[in-house]
């Protein structure tokens, strides 16, 4: 007859123990690593908007995160002509 010792049961339940919590840490680590689609979108739409500003930021945000592939509007300009995101003088060059 074997008798096992209680070492021998610690380190049983020891070695159990520590498994467990390696797949648990394996289990979640990759979960909070990855982007969600939304979260990738989201980063994907703030990228190609770092260079717009107002109203026209917040319309293209607006279409990029749902989905939409409409470009945004030029700018409706009364008093001059649009330059990027914004309108300037009818007199001036735009530089963008």
């Amino acid at each position: 007859m074997i008798k096992t010792s209680i070492a021998d049961y610690g380190e049983k339940l020891m070695r159990r123990y520590l498994i467990a919590v390696a797949l648990m840490a394996g289990l979640v680590m990759p979960a909070s690593a990855q982007l969600s689609s939304q979260q990738q979108r989201m980063k994907d739409c703030n990228t190609q908007a770092s260079a717009m500003s107002g109203d026209a930021r917040k319309q293209f945000m607006s279409s990029c995160l749902s989905g939409s592939t409409a470009e945004p509007k030029k700018p409706h300009c009364v008093n001059g002509k649009p330059c990027g995101n914004s309108c300037i003088a009818k007199d001036k060059v735009c530089h963008k």
